[in-house]
């Protein structure tokens, strides 16, 4: 994947429209597998229903978020810390954000402290959810999988057991699963039990980001040759 310089040094210039950020993490999914493992996803596609798909039905890609409700409302204001004007309203949002156990200066954002049992917990919640649409998505694809995402950092990916907990709650529903997270991706495959893991630099990760924006925001096409 090519993230040529307009992607890399793209103006942020204000916190993302809130109708927006569903769409933009689903590119940015889509971004993030592309970049780790092109030999897998090289056919995705943003799509509906699923949100990632194949053309020739080989395979889709549910994305969903995995985050905590402290650390989603976090990050939203910490966008609108980022392009606030005047100190007035950076101590509004700074409150805000504090109230909720995180905390912002004009660098970085912190967030509440989180644990494994936490991350555990918000993660099998998110899987849950996706488990009753499975079935549906069969009738059309080959290889279904669910990509959890998930902004802040976590304690989950020092111990790859996260995927056999998971291969309990799935049956035989999901082929695999992905975990999005800070500092790259992690996929777990329940039917051969294969765990990988990519690591992504904080200047790569920060271009995907900004890539996934792009394509929610229409400045980056689906045909865009970035995508191939």
């Amino acid at each position: 994947m090519n993230l040529r310089d307009d992607i890399r040094y793209y103006e942020v210039t204000s916190a993302l429209p809130t109708e927006l950020i569903k769409t933009s993490r689903e590119y940015k999914s889509l971004a993030i597998l592309k970049y780790s493992f092109p030999e897998r996803f090289s056919k995705l596609h943003k799509s509906e229903a699923p949100d990632l798909q194949a053309s020739d039905g080989s395979l889709a890609v549910e994305v969903t978020w995995g985050g905590s409700q402290q650390d989603e409302l976090i990050s939203g204001e910490s966008l609108k810390y980022t392009h606030a004007t005047t100190k007035a309203e950076k101590e509004r949002i700074l409150q805000k954000i504090r109230k909720n156990g995180g905390n912002r200066d004009d660098v970085s954002t912190s967030y509440p402290v989180g644990t494994s049992e936490g991350d555990k917990k918000n993660v099998i919640g998110a899987f849950r959810k996706k488990l009753k649409k499975v079935d549906k998505y069969r009738q059309s694809f080959q290889r279904i999988g669910l990509a959890i995402l998930i902004d802040t950092p976590s304690l989950l990916f020092d111990d790859s057991r996260w995927g056999e907990w998971l291969s309990d709650i799935n049956g035989d529903s999901f082929d695999f699963v992905a975990l999005i997270h800070w500092s790259g991706v992690d996929l777990y495959d329940f039917k051969t039990g294969e765990y990988l893991s990519q690591r992504i630099s904080s200047e790569e990760m920060d271009a995907l980001k900004c890539l996934g924006r792009m394509a929610a925001e229409g400045i980056i096409k689906d045909d865009d040759p970035v995508w191939e």
